[in-house]
């Protein structure tokens, strides 16, 4: 080894100094402009309804592009802003690229919180496949407008856990996946007051679901806070127009001391629920839409 150092020691030297020069002239003369262009038009091929906007593009090492003030919007309604991102950093796998494969690995600064994961991409002739899994961390949902343009109701919270996704690119109800959530210190709109609440506060929010066929099993969400416990489980059928998305669902509410003392004043209805409690705890279904959702207690 030493002779072939001592041989060899030229080379190696031209061949060293012009691996640092080809990294610097790739660092100080980067094409960020160019690439960002490139990027933009690509996604916009991709999705015609979306609009991509990057501020700037820069490079990472040893293999990795950092994308700056990133957001995705709908082409025809360019002040709905589907996603927002500080900062994203996508890096692909080394083995995947000697096998000729497109997956990637990614972290992303979004709504004072962090997302990370990867992403597999598999193409033919006519379709494009993703899997992909994902992990939240610290993710301010209150500051994610579009997420209370999509549920029909504002929502806040801490957000954290873990996502996972199957399925073709351009039909994402047509996949399957898995979702374990964690919302806490949060509040939840109601679109219809109930009692004297207009909202729900909550000190966490677990949520347990799979989506497969168009349809989201909702197996757990369980909701705990100072006034009550709830539970909810069963099924949301995927419309195109998620507004319209069809429920089925049950669930159960447990009323603590603070929830009748709020109530003042409607004794009455309060009287009304106080027949209803079974064992500490009232039932009740919910049907109709994610936008109009219509609830009847059992």
């Amino acid at each position: 080894m030493k002779r072939f150092v001592s041989n060899y020691k030229k080379w190696l030297g031209y061949l060293l100094f012009a691996l640092i020069l080809t990294v610097a002239l790739l660092y100080f003369r980067f094409p960020s402009d160019a690439l960002r262009d490139y990027v933009e038009a690509t996604a916009g091929r991709a999705n015609p309804r979306l609009v991509l906007s990057v501020d700037r593009v820069e490079l990472r090492f040893p293999i990795g592009l950092k994308f700056v003030e990133t957001e995705v919007a709908l082409k025809d309604m360019p002040d709905r802003v589907i996603l927002r991102a500080d900062s994203l950093l996508l890096k692909p796998q080394l083995w995947s690229l000697l096998r000729g494969e497109s997956k990637y690995c990614f972290d992303c600064l979004a709504y004072k919180g962090k997302v990370s994961g990867s992403v597999y991409i598999n193409k033919n002739r006519t379709r494009r496949f993703i899997d992909t899994k994902i992990e939240l961390r610290n993710i301010r949902i209150g500051d994610y407008a579009y997420l209370s343009h999509l549920i029909g109701r504002h929502a806040e919270g801490t957000l954290g856990g873990t996502v996972s996704y199957r399925g073709q690119y351009n039909l994402l109800r047509d996949g399957s996946g898995e979702a374990n959530l964690r919302l806490s210190h949060g509040r939840v709109e109601l679109l219809q007051p109930f009692l004297t609440f207009e909202s729900i506060d909550f000190n966490e929010m677990e949520i347990e679901m799979a989506l497969k066929k168009q349809e989201i099993n909702l197996t757990r969400l369980e909701l705990k806070g100072k006034q009550l416990h709830g539970t909810l489980s069963g099924t949301i059928t995927l419309k195109e127009e998620f507004a319209k998305s069809s429920l089925d669902l049950k669930g159960t509410i447990e009323p603590f001391a603070g929830f009748f003392k709020s109530t003042e004043g409607i004794r009455g209805t309060v009287a009304l629920f106080t027949k209803r409690l079974k064992k500490g705890t009232f039932s009740f279904v919910v049907h109709g839409t994610l936008g109009e959702p219509r609830i009847e207690f059992t």
